[in-house]
């Protein structure tokens, strides 16, 4: 899975941007047709702002969600991403 990282308003560590890439790389366990991935982190004074776009299934899957830690944001985006990906793999499964 291709992954693009990028993050506005500040300079993400090593850490964040590695921890990202991992949290996004588990969703390739669900959907071998998950093809690529976009992290897009946003800082704009005390809110963090996290949006995740993969593309899986021939769709491009968005989720986005705001808070004040990225390390507890990005996750809960993840399990969206993971329910919809469960929730068209189902479709295709049973259509196809």
């Amino acid at each position: 899975m291709k992954i693009t990282f990028s993050a506005r308003h500040f300079e993400a560590t090593e850490k964040l941007k590695e921890f990202a890439k991992n949290e996004v790389l588990q969703l390739k366990k669900i959907a071998d047709a998950a093809s690529s991935g976009e992290i897009i982190l946003d800082e704009s004074k005390s809110q963090k702002i996290v949006d995740i776009r993969v593309t899986a299934f021939g769709k491009v899957l968005v989720s986005k969600m705001d808070g004040t830690d990225f390390y507890k944001i990005i996750p809960k985006v993840v399990a969206k991403l993971e329910t919809q990906i469960r929730s068209i793999k189902s479709k295709v499964t049973t259509r196809g």
